[in-house]
This record gives structure tokens, C-alpha cells and sequence, in this order.
């Protein structure tokens, strides 16, 4: 009985593994068709010619080189504010007490029902003002602050699973809290920043929406900007389009297979702790 049951278990799982790959699968297969067999067949790879010089193309036209330091810069910059930002953030409400400290806890907790689409107006409004539009920080300060519930609530949850003997014994020898976070705390809270370091380089990494809103200079686009300009003709070229998508994607893939096993330790703790 059990051993029917994990097979059953493992199957249904290679059945939802492979339903998940398939949009991979079909960008793969497409990407090295002719233009009019795409739509035109329902065939997942050509059953003829494999045409690879596809990427050749796109590498050329798509100037990869050039928007992938964009995206780098705009990922990079991110990332590092919010791991710095919400770690002091999560761990003054793990470990610290001040006066409404709940509150404000869920009042970032709450910010995670607000949909990004409703503050794009006063968020374009905002950047006007303070002269941040089509400019890489007018990117990178957007994302920082987007990503404030779901960071404190990670770090907090996962700082409040390490004794906090710990913290009392280096207040005792004399160790300020800043100490204490970067060489105590911080060395302890690597998957949990894996975590938070993945689900933010995603977002960054792919955002469309926002770069369409905020950057006009075309030498400031970042990847998947890029990616739309490649679709010039009169009919889409979706070889072209997922061709370049596809090497578009690759670094997030890579970054993705080297912190997954960090990944899911802190995502399993910050989700599980309270």
C-alpha cells in the first residue's frame, strides 16, 4: 500500500513538474523554428531544421551585452539595499523592544495586500518631483520599498528562530547591536537572505512594467525592455521574440539552480516560525 502510494505520489509530481516546464519547453522549440511554423504547427520542436542561428540574430540586434549591465546594475543595487535595510528592520522587531512595535509590524505585514498597478500614478508623480524619472534609482528605490513586507516578515520570522541567549550573551561581553546583527545574527541568516535574495532578484530582474513607465532614454533599458524592440515586423516573429527571451532568462536559471537549497531552508523558516 505504501509503496503504491509513493508511486502514485512521485507521478502525480513528474505530472505537475512537467506541466510547469512546458512553457520552457514550447520557448525552447519555438525559438529555433521557421517564423510561420510557430503558430502553425503544434509540434513542441521543429521536426526539421533546428535553426540556431536565431540566437546569432538576436544577440546581434538585441545589443545583449549592453542592457544586461542595466539589468545588472538595477538587480545588484536592489538587492543589496534591501538585504542591508530589512535586516535592520527585521531583526529591531525580532530581537528589540520599542513602543508599537506590533503595529507597525502588521502595518508592513498589511502593505502586502496593496497591488503594485494602483501606486504607479503617484509613484510617477513622486519621481517627477524629486527628478528620479529615467534614471536607474528611479528603478531601484520602487523595488526597495516594494519588497519591504515580504523581507521584514522573512527576517524577522527567521532572527526569532535563533536563541536569543545568544543576543544576551554578547550584550553582556559588551557588543553593540549593529555588532551583534553582522557578526552573530547575519552569518546565521544565510538561507533566509538566499530567500529574499532569489524572490527579489526575480522581481527585479523581470519587471517590464515599471521600466516602460519610468525609463524613456533608451540606453537605459534594462533586458526586458530590450526584448519588446526585437518585434519590428509587420508580423510577430515569435522565434525572434522567444529566442531572445530565453537568453534573457538564462542568468535568472542560473542564479536560481546555485541558492536553491538556501532558498527553500529559508523559505520553510520564515513561513513556519512565528
Amino acid at each position: 500500500m505504501n509503496r503504491v502510494k509513493t508511486i502514485l505520489n512521485y507521478g502525480l509530481l513528474a505530472l505537475w513538474a512537467l506541466l510547469c516546464l512546458y512553457p520552457l519547453f514550447w520557448m525552447i522549440g519555438a525559438s529555433v523554428k521557421e517564423p510561420m511554423d510557430v503558430m502553425g504547427t503544434y509540434a513542441l520542436f521543429p521536426s526539421g531544421t533546428w535553426h540556431w542561428e536565431t540566437y546569432v540574430e538576436v544577440w546581434k540586434n538585441l545589443g545583449f551585452f549592453k542592457y544586461f549591465i542595466n539589468s545588472v546594475n538595477v538587480s545588484f543595487w536592489t538587492i543589496l539595499l534591501i538585504n542591508i535595510f530589512y535586516a535592520l528592520a527585521g531583526f529591531a522587531f525580532a530581537k528589540l523592544r520599542f513602543p508599537g512595535k506590533n503595529i507597525v509590524f502588521f502595518g508592513f505585514i498589511g502593505m502586502m495586500f496593496v497591488p503594485v498597478i494602483t501606486v504607479l500614478v503617484p509613484l510617477y508623480l513622486i519621481e517627477y518631483y524629486l527628478g528620479f524619472l529615467d534614471t536607474h534609482l528611479g528603478l531601484i528605490f520602487p523595488m526597495v520599498n516594494g519588497a519591504a513586507p515580504l523581507a521584514i516578515f522573512l527576517f524577522r520570522n527567521y532572527f526569532r528562530t535563533i536563541p536569543h541567549s545568544l543576543f544576551e550573551s554578547a550584550r553582556i561581553e559588551g557588543a553593540s547591536i549593529l555588532r551583534i546583527l553582522g557578526q552573530v545574527y547575519m552569518p546565521l541568516a544565510l538561507p533566509a537572505m538566499a530567500t529574499i535574495t532569489i524572490l527579489n532578484f526575480l522581481g527585479s530582474w523581470n519587471s517590464l512594467v515599471l521600466p516602460m513607465v519610468i525609463l524613456s532614454t533608451r540606453k537605459l533599458f534594462t533586458l526586458p525592455i530590450a526584448v519588446t524592440l526585437l518585434d519590428t515586423g509587420v508580423f510577430r516573429q515569435w522565434n525572434v521574440l522567444m529566442a531572445g527571451s530565453l537568453i534573457s532568462v538564462v542568468p535568472v536559471i542560473v542564479g536560481f539552480t546555485a541558492l536553491q537549497k538556501y532558498y527553500i531552508r529559508g523559505l520553510v523558516a520564515g513561513a513556519v516560525k512565528a
